[in-house]
């Protein structure tokens, strides 16, 4: 397989089959393939998980020419592209996914075809319940309106029950419309500090902590301080793992999870998906926890 659209150096031609994870620049770090790739070695299969650079303009193209490459079993789709590859999919998609509308997670249906899921939510989900117990009955106010927060908003959904709440906090009208079909309050950005005070989590969704933004937190000292004492806060970006929201949380007191353990259960679940659940997740999730 020659990867002319991608913007890496990439070799896949000593493996019997492979993954990827696709997005902007996954080379740069992405920890999926080490978690992979460990759960591949101590199996005993020749496969690989690559990271695949892709420009926008590019990535539909090699989408189609992955879909054809019988070597390819699927993988993990990075930002921006979930909403994009949802789309790609067409009717491939699982209905968790198409609800969210974005997914992020790629495998080959009993058909052959590619069809995509999302894992983002579950993880997130997992991670928060084995460190903090059940959302139900919980406020939870989450930041940001895109593929990954329309995910953990859905099964955050599921989880707090008839009295719990969930608020979507954004600027984007699309924002607004999601809350509406979820179920959910919706608030703008600017009129955030009103709801700060009565939440019990608040998740960070938006990308501000990561990669350029790395400077950069979705609230500032002051909001967190707003926060009641037994507030948790989540930051799903895994990549620093202590990001400046989690340090301010840390050193104003507050109960805080980042996103590494998330980052793990998403890639147990996208794992098992890939390779036909032939696995059992708890011995995957013990391998992947080594790394």
């Amino acid at each position: 397989m020659k990867f002319s659209l991608i913007e890496n150096l990439v070799n896949v031609d000593q493996l019997d089959k492979y993954a990827a994870i696709i997005g902007e620049n996954p080379s740069n770090g992405a920890r999926s393939p080490d978690l992979w790739n460990s759960a591949f070695f101590e199996y005993g299969l020749n496969y690989r998980m690559v990271p695949l650079d892709v420009l926008k303009d590019n990535v539909l193209n090699l989408l189609d020419e992955l879909s054809q490459d019988d070597n390819f079993i699927g993988g993990a789709i990075a930002a921006p592209y979930k909403e994009v590859v949802a789309n790609w999919l067409g009717v491939n998609i699982t209905p968790e996914a198409s609800n969210i509308g974005a997914v992020n997670c790629l495998y080959r249906n009993n058909k052959g075809d590619l069809e995509g899921t999302n894992t983002d939510g579950e993880g997130a989900l997992r991670s928060y319940e084995k460190e903090f117990g059940e959302v139900k009955g919980k406020r939870v106010i989450i930041l940001g309106t895109g593929g990954a927060a329309k995910a953990v908003a859905s099964y955050f959904s599921s989880g707090i029950g008839t009295q719990g709440e969930i608020r979507l906090v954004g600027r984007s009208k699309e924002g607004r419309s999601f809350a509406n079909k979820l179920n959910a309050k919706w608030a703008d950005w600017n009129n955030l500090n009103n709801y700060l005070a009565d939440a019990n989590i608040v998740i960070n969704c938006t990308s501000l902590g990561f990669g350029k933004q790395v400077t950069l937190s979705p609230l500032n000292e002051g909001q967190i301080q707003r926060l009641n004492n037994k507030a948790v806060v989540f930051d799903i970006v895994y990549q620093p793992q202590n990001t400046l929201l989690l340090k301010i949380a840390r050193d104003n007191g507050k109960s805080f999870i980042g996103g590494l353990a998330m980052n793990l259960e998403q890639a147990v679940l996208a794992f098992n998906y890939t390779n036909y659940k032939l696995y059992d997740e708890a011995v995957t999730r013990a391998i992947m926890e080594k790394i």
